[in-house]
């Protein structure tokens, strides 16, 4: 059968459960609309995380890349950008590395409100690459249009916060899906230095490349190091040595101060929320080592899931390996999982042309998931009750799903 005419039989066949998920989609997209208009003024007044890339990459524009980590000279730009805000008795703490603060410095050239806005536009665009980049390999994306796949998008509780936040996770995607593309087509070494441009959030990046060079990609490695000293010596030029040495002490510090915007544990879809975000958490050191101890053994169970690697299995096996990296970084927030509008495509895409007549295995796959994308039960535990932290359930027994899957398919190859 003719590529054309099979990729119509396969649109046919899922055309009406397609008007099933649009309908879906477009009830989330309303609520998210909803909660946007909502919260508009505390947009524009300068509370969402927005803030912190707009401060730092003032101060640069300012001259003052030196006081980058410097606590008081932040407040007093924000001061200055935004007001005093009656919730704050400090800075929102810009905590990430000095390059990525280049990447906002031509938006400091436009008032806040209007600055904010374009971001998000450029987040938009941004899901417009992830759309294009992701039909080169995932076939199931060239049966709906780019737009199709960009509301989708949109409707997925990650991303609203994302945009509602003005954060930078939908980057970090963008980043990944073309050190994913990069890694399909054998290109190892330019797969490495996408993912080191990922490092402005280093605790997701890491995991990933581990396991990546696991998979015995050592060129991967390469390219990670060669653009990690680029980075490195861009950021000294930005801040100096001194400030660029004084950035892990001043992002260890903020990073634990709830009065200063640090996230709580409660709020982590990870491990470290699951276990930590609760009042009956055990002692700090109890805790460290039973985070620890389980963070080795995903990391080992996605390890194991992964080798030997099989080309048909590649998107499962990164699937799982992206997953796996969400739940042990450090400090994951819920617009970080804007990052699983990857597998979520790849394990589609799995479903419908792999396991078309197994429903049985596709829906084992699928189910775990599923509580993820239904947004009204998030934002109410986000908002009232700060309980976020329990996506790191359904993440986890999807993760399960995925690793027997890789080893079914895998037993299945060899006999």
């Amino acid at each position: 059968m003719p590529s054309d005419e099979k990729r119509s039989v396969q649109a046919a066949a899922i055309r009406p459960r397609w008007r099933l998920v649009r309908f879906f989609a477009a009830g989330m997209l309303c609520l998210h609309l909803l909660f946007f208009t909502l919260l508009r003024e505390r947009i524009e007044r300068g509370y969402p995380d927005f803030t912190v890339f707009y401060t730092a990459a003032t101060m640069l524009r300012s001259g003052l890349g030196h006081q980058l980590y410097d606590e008081r000279a932040q407040y007093e730009v924000q001061e200055r950008i935004i007001g005093r805000l009656p919730s704050r008795h400090g800075p929102l703490p810009y905590i990430h590395p000095p390059f990525e603060a280049l990447i906002f410095l031509p938006l400091t050239f436009l008032p806040y409100s209007q600055a904010f806005a374009v971001w998000d536009l450029l987040n938009v665009v941004a899901l417009f690459g992830v759309a294009f980049l992701l039909r080169r390999s995932v076939n199931a994306l060239r049966l709906i249009p780019p737009w199709e796949f960009v509301g989708l998008s949109l409707a997925f509780f990650p991303v609203f916060v994302c945009l509602l936040q003005g954060q930078d996770s939908i980057l970090l995607l963008l980043v990944c899906t073309l050190g994913f593309n990069a890694l399909k087509r054998q290109a190892d070494l330019f797969a490495g230095c996408w993912f080191a441009l990922g490092l402005f959030k280093f605790q997701l990046v890491v995991p990933l490349l581990l396991l990546i060079v696991i998979w015995r990609r050592r060129r991967a490695a390469l390219g990670f190091a060669a653009m990690s000293i680029l980075l490195v010596l861009v950021s000294v030029g930005l801040v100096g040595w001194e400030g660029t040495l004084s950035y892990r002490a001043f992002a260890m510090r903020m990073g634990t101060a709830e009065n200063l915007g640090a996230v709580p544990a409660a709020l982590m879809p990870n491990l470290r929320g699951l276990l930590e975000g609760w009042l009956f958490a055990p002692g700090p050191g109890v805790l460290q080592i039973v985070l620890i101890t389980s963070s080795v053994v995903l990391l080992a169970f996605a390890a194991w899931r992964t080798r030997p690697r099989r080309a048909e299995q590649f998107n499962l096996q990164f699937s799982l390996v992206t997953l796996v990296a969400l739940l042990v970084g450090w400090h994951t927030n819920a617009h970080d999982l804007s990052l699983l509008v990857l597998p979520l495509a790849l394990i589609s895409d799995y479903c419908l042309h792999t396991l078309t007549r197994e429903p049985a295995r596709k829906w084992s796959l699928l189910l775990p998931v599923l509580p993820i994308l239904i947004s009204p039960f998030w934002i109410a535990l986000w908002l009232k009750y700060g309980k976020v932290n329990l996506m790191a359930i359904p993440l986890l027994s999807w993760a399960w799903a995925i690793g027997r899957e890789i080893s079914g398919a895998g037993s299945a190859h060899e006999t």
